[in-house]
C-alpha cells in the first residue's frame, strides 16, 4: 500500500491499519472501492446457517482505529443485523479487539454463539424499525404498554389514532407524529387537524411470538392471524391514511413494527414507510431517571425555597422520579432571575416562582407537584407550619441561603426526626455547603457552629462578594455565576437522593471550594477533607502558665512532661501539664523515664475520672520549634493502641513569655494545630485511691 493511498488519510493510527489490510489481503480479501475490502465469509455465520454468501464486506470508517470496521453480509437472517450490517460493537466499544484479523472473527463467533441461543438474556431491542427494508415516513411518540392495555391476548387489535406534531421542513427535517389510545373520532381530529376523520385508520395487532422483526409489508402481514389480515386488508381498501403496528412481547417489553400507509395520485397507489418509535411512556421514560426512580416514586419532599439552587433541584429530584414534591417560595421571577433559574428564559415576568417550577415540572407525568395554596404567601416562617411540614415529609429541603432559617428548619426537623437538607454558596458563589441531618450518627445542625469540624465560611470583603443592587431590590447582589448553582443543586439533589434512599453513603457536611482564593482553607479547588481543616485545642491558662515557669526555671536545659485533659464538644482540652523532671537533660536532649506517664495519668484521675493522657510537652530553650526528631516521636507514640492523635507542645523563649508550637500526631504523619486559651475545667469530687 502507497503512504499516499487516500485511505490512509483517514486513520488516526495509518500504521496499525496498513497492518490489518495486509491481513485482510493476505485472507483473500480483494479492495472494490476506496474504502471497501470484500472476501471470504466468516466461517462461524455459514457454519450456523445465518447466511449462504459466500463472501462479506469491510468497509474502512474514519478514524481508525477508533472506530470499528463495518461488516456487511449478504442474506443475513437474524436479530441484530441491521440490512445485511451485522451489528457486534456496541456504540461504547472501545476495546479495538477488530485491529487485528483474528480479533475481529473472534467477536463474529460471539455475535454467532448469542445469534444461535436467540440472545437469550440479552436481546433488548426495542427499535425492530431499522430492520425493515423500505422507506422511512417518520417518527412517532409511543406509549407501547398503554396502547395495549389490558387487551395484549395473542390475536387481538385495537384502534389508536395519531397526530401530526411538525412538517417535514428545512426547519423540522422529519415529520414527528404523537400516537394515542382509542379510534379516530370527530372529538379527536385528524392528524392534520384537517379533513374527515373517516379518512383515517389506525390500528394495533398483538401477536405472542414473533421469532425476528419483519422486513417488509409481505413478512409482517405474514405473521397476522387471519383475522387481523383480513381487517389489515379492509382498511386499506378503505381508508387513505392507515397507520399499522405489529405488537409483540420480548425480554424487555412489548416490541413494535410500526407502518403508515397513505394513497396517492388519481390511481390511487399506496405508498408504504416505517415509523421510527421513540418512547414518551412513564415507565421508559424512568428507565433514564436512575436506578432509584422507581423506589423515589413514594417519596415526598419539601423543598423551601424555589430561586436559583432550589428552582434546579426540583427540576433534577423530579427529573429522577420523586413522585411528590411540595414547593416554598414567596418570591417572584424577573427577567434578572432568570440567569440562574431553572424556568424558562421567556418566563411570564412577575410570576411566583412556585407556580412557574410547577408549570415546567408537570411535563413529569410520575409526579404530583404542589405549590402553596391560594391565599398563602408562600413564605414559611411559623415554627408550627414548618412542623406540619416536617410531619408530612420523607425529606425537608432548605434552599433559601438565609442562615437563621437554616438552623430554624434545622431545628425544628431535629425534633420531629424528619430527614434534613440544606444548601448554600457563599463568598460569591466560591464556596458550597450542603448539611445532611437524618442518620443516627448526623450532628444536629444547631450543635454544628460549637464543632471544628464543622467550619465557619467566611464572607468576601463587600467589595468582592458583591456587584450593586438592582434597580427596585432591597438587597445587594452577589455574581454567583450559574455553574456555582449548578453544581451546588447536583450534589445537594445527591444528597437528598442518598437520604431518600436511606443509604447515607455521603458525609453529613459537605463544603466544595468551586474557586480557589487565598484565604485557608479555600485555597484548592474541590471537596474539602478532614485534613485540610484547621485543628484546634483548648489549654488551660494555668497549664500553660506551668509549662512557663517549669521552662524557664530549667533552662539552660530542656524540661518536659506530660499533658492532662479531656474531650468536650469533640475538642481537645489540656487541663493539666505536669513536669517529668530528667536529672540527664541537656540544652538539647530531654527524655521522660519509662512508667513515669502512666504515673502522672494515674495520680490525675484521683482527682477527676475524665482526664486522661492527650499527649507531652518539653521546651527547647535555645530556640526552634518542633523538630523532626520530636515528629517521629509522636509518631511512634501514636501507634500505641491506647492513645489516640497524641499532641505535642513545644515551648521555646519569647518576651514576655515563652512561646508555644503545637502539633497532632497519627501513626503516618503529624500537622500543626492552633492553640487557644481557656479556664480551668471544674474538678469532680476526689475519690479515694481504693475506690
Amino acid at each position: 500500500m502507497d503512504a499516499d493511498d487516500p485511505i490512509l488519510a483517514t486513520a488516526i493510527e495509518p500504521d496499525s491499519l496498513i497492518r490489518f489490510l495486509a491481513e485482510l489481503e493476505d485472507a483473500g480479501f480483494e479492495r472494490t472501492e476506496e474504502n471497501q475490502w470484500r472476501g471470504p465469509v466468516a466461517p462461524a455465520l455459514t457454519e450456523a446457517g445465518f447466511t449462504e454468501s459466500e463472501t462479506m464486506t469491510v468497509v474502512i470508517v474514519a478514524a481508525w482505529p477508533y472506530q470499528p470496521p463495518l461488516l456487511y453480509i449478504p442474506d443475513l437472517d437474524a436479530w441484530h443485523a441491521d440490512r445485511d450490517l451485522l451489528c457486534i460493537w456496541e456504540a461504547e466499544d472501545n476495546t479495538q479487539r477488530w485491529i487485528t484479523l483474528a480479533g475481529m472473527n473472534a467477536r463474529i463467533a460471539d455475535w454467532v454463539a448469542a445469534a444461535s441461543d436467540g440472545f437469550t438474556g440479552t436481546e433488548t431491542a426495542r427499535n425492530p424499525e431499522i430492520y425493515w427494508r423500505g422507506r422511512a415516513a417518520g417518527f412517532g411518540l409511543i406509549d407501547i404498554e398503554s396502547l395495549v392495555g389490558n387487551a395484549g391476548a395473542d390475536g387481538q387489535h385495537g384502534e389508536f389514532h395519531f397526530l401530526r406534531l411538525n412538517e417535514a421542513s428545512e426547519a423540522a427535517e422529519v415529520e414527528v407524529y404523537d400516537i394515542r389510545a382509542g379510534g379516530f373520532s370527530p372529538m379527536r381530529p385528524g392528524p392534520n387537524a384537517i379533513g374527515n376523520h373517516r379518512d383515517f385508520r389506525a390500528r394495533w395487532y398483538y401477536r405472542d411470538v414473533v421469532d425476528g422483526p419483519p422486513r417488509s409489508l409481505d413478512e409482517l402481514q405474514s405473521l397476522l392471524t387471519d383475522k387481523q389480515r383480513q381487517r389489515l386488508d379492509r382498511d386499506l381498501r378503505a381508508h387513505d391514511f392507515v397507520m399499522f403496528g405489529l405488537i409483540w412481547p420480548n425480554a424487555a417489553g412489548l416490541v413494535c413494527t410500526m407502518v403508515l400507509s397513505s394513497r396517492s395520485g388519481d390511481d390511487g397507489d399506496r405508498r408504504f414507510g416505517v415509523i421510527y418509535l421513540r418512547p414518551k411512556g412513564r415507565d421508559e421514560l424512568l428507565l433514564r431517571a436512575g436506578p432509584e426512580a422507581r423506589d423515589l416514586q413514594s417519596r415526598h419532599v419539601v423543598l423551601v425555597g424555589a430561586g436559583a439552587i432550589g428552582s434546579h433541584i426540583a427540576e433534577l429530584l423530579t427529573r429522577a422520579g420523586v413522585g411528590r414534591i411540595s414547593l416554598y417560595d414567596h418570591d417572584r421571577l424577573w427577567p434578572a432571575n432568570l440567569i440562574r433559574h431553572a424556568a424558562a428564559a421567556d418566563t411570564v415576568p412577575g410570576i411566583a416562582k412556585t407556580r412557574a417550577l410547577s408549570e415546567q415540572l408537570s411535563q413529569y407525568e410520575w409526579a404530583t407537584v404542589a405549590a402553596p395554596p391560594e391565599g398563602h404567601s408562600g413564605s414559611i416562617w411559623s415554627p408550627v407550619e414548618i412542623t406540619n411540614l416536617a410531619q408530612s415529609a420523607d425529606l425537608l429541603i432548605d434552599a433559601t441561603g438565609h442562615a437563621g432559617f437554616s438552623e430554624l428548619a434545622g431545628r425544628i426537623a431535629h425534633t420531629e426526626n424528619c430527614p434534613y437538607v440544606s444548601v448554600a454558596l457563599f463568598r460569591a458563589g466560591s464556596v458550597a455547603r450542603i448539611r445532611r441531618q437524618a442518620h443516627a450518627d448526623d450532628t444536629p445542625v444547631l450543635a454544628r457552629p460549637h464543632l471544628d469540624r464543622y467550619p465557619a465560611i467566611p464572607p468576601l470583603p463587600d467589595e468582592l462578594e458583591y456587584v450593586g443592587t438592582e434597580t427596585g431590590c432591597l438587597s445587594r447582589v452577589h455574581n454567583a455565576p450559574p455553574s456555582s448553582v449548578a453544581s451546588a443543586a447536583s450534589t445537594a439533589t445527591q444528597v437528598a437522593i442518598d437520604t431518600l434512599m436511606g443509604c447515607h453513603d455521603y458525609p453529613d457536611e459537605i463544603i466544595d471550594v468551586l474557586q480557589s482564593s487565598s484565604e485557608h482553607p479555600f485555597e484548592r479547588v474541590g471537596r474539602l477533607r478532614p485534613s485540610d481543616l484547621e485543628v484546634v485545642i483548648d489549654i488551660a491558662e494555668s497549664a500553660l502558665a506551668a509549662i512557663s515557669a517549669a521552662s524557664a526555671a530549667a533552662a539552660p536545659q530542656e524540661t518536659g512532661g506530660v499533658l492532662i485533659g479531656t474531650t468536650i464538644s469533640e475538642r481537645t482540652v489540656v487541663a493539666m501539664a505536669i513536669e517529668l523532671f530528667d536529672v540527664g537533660a541537656t540544652p538539647e536532649a530531654f527524655t521522660i523515664a519509662e512508667g513515669r506517664v502512666a504515673e502522672a495519668v494515674a495520680s490525675a484521675r484521683l482527682h477527676d475520672q475524665r482526664l486522661g493522657y492527650v499527649g507531652e510537652w518539653h521546651s527547647h530553650p535555645n530556640g526552634g520549634g518542633v523538630s523532626t526528631t520530636d515528629r517521629a516521636t509522636m509518631m511512634t507514640i501514636a501507634t500505641h493502641p491506647d492513645v489516640d492523635n497524641p499532641i505535642l507542645v513545644v515551648a521555646s523563649p519569647s518576651e514576655p513569655a515563652w512561646n508555644v508550637e503545637a502539633i497532632m500526631a497519627s501513626p503516618d504523619a503529624t500537622r500543626s494545630i492552633s492553640v487557644e486559651l481557656c479556664g480551668d475545667i471544674r474538678p469532680e469530687e476526689p475519690k479515694d485511691a481504693d475506690d
